[in-house]
């Protein structure tokens, strides 16, 4: 496993479909309403960090927000360029390293959604990726980050679990928190009848309270837990780590 493992296409084209499924799309759709409750308002201009294919940002660039996609995967972006010239979509697509991509003051709004955030190996260079988005924020902008808590995962974890997909496919997905319970590395097996595809990879994992901690450090000046998308409380029994940090 690579430190920059989300860089690598094949892994992306290979798990597509566990990762992305139409019933992940349909989720995210259903979840427009309420990211902008949790916003506080409809951004004009807002920025998907991390897209992937899509799921967000089609929504919302149907709700007429001018989205701008943001992803280092050229494979994930072709799915969400498709789905754009399908649906008549007008999306600023950009094929970039995240950590790279600085256009201070001009969003109203930053999304990163579903565990899209903690990727980075070294934890200086999740705080700058932090420290950035508050940046390309206007004053009055809200950075929202959805990830996987990690007193859910302390709770919820399995050494081992699989998921039997329609078409006979087998995924094999074995966790483990280390590194002090600050970073969670997942092994997966894909195994059909010809071939076994593998893959791991890592990202951080936070607490609710180490979350809020580094937006602060990174120049927000409120931050709002919530632990589902029905705002309900942060606490040990969230499903979800929503962050919404003020400017």
């Amino acid at each position: 496993m690579t430190d920059n493992w989300f860089f690598d296409d094949q892994l992306w084209q290979d798990f597509y479909d566990c990762m992305f499924s139409d019933a992940d799309f349909q989720r995210a759709a259903q979840q427009i309403d309420p990211l902008f409750a949790y916003l506080g308002f409809i951004p004009e201009k807002i920025l998907d960090l991390g897209c992937g294919p899509g799921r967000h940002t089609l929504p919302l660039a149907k709700r007429g927000c001018r989205v701008s996609a943001l992803d280092s995967s050229a494979y994930l972006l072709d799915k969400l360029r498709h789905s754009a010239n399908r649906d008549s979509l007008d999306i600023d697509i950009q094929q970039c390293d995240m950590r790279e991509y600085n256009h201070p003051g001009h969003f109203d709004s930053i999304i990163s959604m579903w565990t899209s955030f903690g990727y980075f190996e070294d934890e200086q260079d999740n705080l700058a990726l932090l420290e950035q988005c508050c940046s390309n924020l206007n004053e009055d902008g809200v950075l929202l980050i959805d990830t996987v808590g990690k007193e859910y995962l302390t709770r919820n974890i399995q050494p081992v679990h699989a998921r039997d997909y329609d078409d006979g496919r087998i995924l094999i997905e074995r966790p483990v928190l280390n590194d002090n319970m600050t970073r969670i590395s997942i092994e997966w097996l894909l195994i059909d009848e010809q071939q076994v595809k593998r893959t791991e990879f890592s990202h951080a994992v936070y607490s609710g309270v180490e979350l809020a901690d580094r937006l602060y450090d990174a120049g927000f000046s409120e931050v709002v837990l919530y632990g589902d998308w029905k705002a309900g409380d942060y606490d040990i029994e969230a499903e979800r780590l929503i962050a919404v940090a003020r400017k």
